[in-house]
């Protein structure tokens, strides 16, 4: 695998109807940059048109990392008012992010087995982390600054997963974090 920076991009999209005072995942990605000498960039991605502008201009830099930030369901991303499956995310992403990590910050997205190791196929991604579970937004919060963490400070995905199950098996539990592609 060839080894990339493990700066962060970040696509979100609205949690609720709510413009003023929006919640968001800012406060989780500054904390990181801040202490882990970090990089991200954080945009908002609430319509297909803008996760395929997006995912186009992401692909160009050389973050590492590509956080997606978004409600969910088994199998899917929910964008503002539409659903995305991850077989259509595939198509839209195809290799342009081959050996890059891909963590969805969603609830249950990575229920669906099948659907994540066909997205890792056609991606070429180098892992991929999310929930398999509904999150509360507090306790994925504290393990995505966790995971985030594990992140910069080792460089294979397979010691970051191990790193991640033995020290914090409980809240990875809690939040049913999975892991693709699967290592021994």
């Amino acid at each position: 695998m060839a080894y990339r920076k493990r700066n962060i991009a970040c696509l979100e999209s609205m949690w609720d109807r709510r413009v003023e005072d929006r919640l968001n995942v800012l406060p989780t990605l500054q904390l990181i940059s801040k202490t882990q000498a970090g990089k991200f960039s954080h945009m908002t991605c609430n319509t297909r048109e803008e996760l395929k502008y997006n995912l186009n201009l992401l692909c160009k830099r050389n973050y590492g990392v590509l956080y997606f930030a978004f409600h969910g369901s088994p199998g899917k991303i929910h964008l503002h008012r539409d659903k995305v499956s991850l077989t259509d995310l595939a198509s839209m992403m195809n290799s342009r992010f081959a050996n890059w990590i891909i963590h969805f910050g969603t609830c249950s997205t990575l229920r669906k087995p099948r659907e994540v190791a066909y997205f890792v196929d056609q991606t070429k991604v180098a892992l991929v982390t999310g929930f398999t579970k509904d999150v509360d937004w507090i306790e994925s919060s504290a393990f995505e600054l966790l995971l985030f963490k594990a992140f910069h400070t080792y460089r294979s995905p397979k010691i970051i997963c191990r790193h991640l199950l033995s020290k914090y098996a409980e809240l990875a539990e809690l939040t049913g974090f999975k892991y693709f592609p699967e290592m021994d």
